[in-house]
């Protein structure tokens, strides 16, 4: 007998790629030769060449959680879970995999055991065991998940209720069209994506998307699908991890990245990332260099605090003024920088007069006293942008800022 079930689980492994790591005392003691296929490599020496570390596949917020959980065998908390996750292959390329990590005996001690399924080439995990099974391990994943054929759920676990704020399974099996969700500018894609999956067309793919919850809370959520045989035909299973807060926090480093830190206007390479992806066919462009009049005494009378709190609101009245004739930023210091394409120099020279008048007669509030203070500006102007290098019209804009400056300040040069 215990030769005809090893000879059966080698046709398993080999029939659905299956790999298995085990670990104990929070050490990798065993890796099969199933795994090294599954990442490409043809032995084991080849792939700790690479990497010593098996562990160094797997994608890493799932593998640092296996070793916690790895620690607490012994606890009798632990469960036998599956998810589906991303390993890196000996190309660097991701491929979607299923592991079903479950406790077992290793030397006669408690290990835990990973069985790796390849699943990026239309094998469902629902192929690798029986249905009862299968369910209960979709009910105790600690990711959320969701079958439907044509957005109609056929089975849903509590993670997937708990991260969509739904209010009981039940209510999601008979009410929900998983398009009332998704916003209704993504319905098409949406639809697309699922004939794609059903067709065997987007095999092993992660996407993010953004998502509508219950409750009118817009969240974005990292989403694996794949097709499945659900009762003898054809539905989707869905994987799905909350990723808004690292969606927000790359958006919110992108922004810094492209704004100074004070003023909240476009830094230099803002501007300079702007000028290459949105004038690349702009011929007529005018610069404005703008520098506050005798801005050192502002700081060395009120202390670079009030200085900043000057600034933060000098940048709001030029930004007002400009609206969208053109785009401004912060250039260094007092000085700021704006582009006005696709208008003639007269109508640029207005814009700047304005700017000036503006701060001329608009009195700040320091320390209880009114601050009038003006600013010189430089105009420089070309019909042939895209024939010249930005370097040479701000250069010119400069010039002319300094000319305003040394011809008595508070005025417009062109």
């Amino acid at each position: 007998m215990w030769i005809i079930r090893k000879v059966l689980m080698q046709q398993m492994n080999n029939m659905f790629c299956y790999g298995q790591i085990i670990i104990a005392n929070n050490v990798v003691v065993s890796v099969n030769q199933q795994f090294v296929n599954i990442l490409g490599f043809s032995s084991l020496d080849e792939m700790y060449a690479v990497q010593p570390d098996p562990l160094a596949f797997i994608a890493a917020d799932y593998s640092d959680e296996v070793l916690i959980k790895s620690e607490h065998l012994n606890s009798g908390s632990f469960k036998t879970h599956g998810n589906v996750i991303y390993c890196t292959n000996k190309q660097g390329q991701k491929i979607a995999v299923f592991v079903l990590a479950q406790k077992i005996n290793w030397e006669e001690q408690p290990a835990l055991e990973l069985q790796i399924f390849d699943i990026s080439l239309k094998v469902s995990p629902l192929q690798l065991m029986n249905q009862p099974k299968y369910e209960s391990l979709v009910e105790h994943s600690d990711q959320g998940v969701i079958i439907h054929r044509d957005f109609k759920p056929l089975l849903v676990n509590q993670v997937w209720i708990e991260l969509m704020a739904a209010k009981s399974a039940q209510h999601v099996m008979e009410n929900l069209n998983i398009l009332d969700i998704i916003p209704t500018e993504f319905h098409a894609q949406a639809i697309d994506r699922y004939n794609k999956v059903i067709a065997g067309e987007a095999i092993g793919e992660s996407h993010i998307i953004e998502n509508i919850r219950f409750d009118g809370e817009r969240r974005f959520l990292n989403i694996y699908d794949h097709a499945i045989h659900w009762q003898g035909e054809p539905a989707v299973e869905v994987v799905i991890v909350d990723v808004t807060d690292k969606v927000m926090a790359e958006k919110q480093l992108a922004y810094k990245a492209f704004h100074d830190s004070l003023t909240d206007l476009y830094n230099r390479e803002a501007i300079y990332k702007w000028i290459r992806e949105d004038c690349s066919e702009v011929n007529t462009m005018s610069c404005m260099l703008i520098d506050l009049d005798n801005f050192k005494r502002v700081n060395d009378t009120y202390g670079h605090s009030e200085g900043d709190g000057f600034l933060k609101r000098f940048a709001e009245l030029f930004k007002e003024a400009i609206a969208d004739h053109g785009v401004i930023g912060r250039w260094g210091g007092e000085e700021f920088i704006v582009f006005v394409p696709d208008r003639d120099k007269n109508t640029a020279l207005a814009l700047a007069e304005k700017i000036r008048l503006a701060c001329a007669q608009t009195p700040l509030l320091m320390q209880g006293k009114e601050i009038i203070t003006t600013v010189s500006i430089g105009v420089s102007y070309t019909d042939s942008f895209t024939q010249i290098q930005p370097k040479d019209i701000i250069r010119q804009a400069d010039e002319k800022m300094y000319l305003s400056k040394s011809s008595g300040k508070n005025r417009v040069t062109s």
